[in-house]
């Protein structure tokens, strides 16, 4: 579970860096598709 909140602390600096809003982190662990979540995953490693 580790890496998927990294992985999401991720995808919360990448949106801010665009000025849009982040989704909550149930939301993305529910609405992101599991090959989603692991690239993101990769990209925060």
């Amino acid at each position: 579970m580790e890496l998927h909140r990294e992985a999401y602390e991720y995808y919360k600096q990448m949106c801010e860096g665009f000025g849009m809003k982040s989704i909550p982190f149930y939301r993305f662990m529910h609405n992101l598709t599991e090959e989603q979540i692991e690239l993101y995953i990769q990209k925060a490693i």
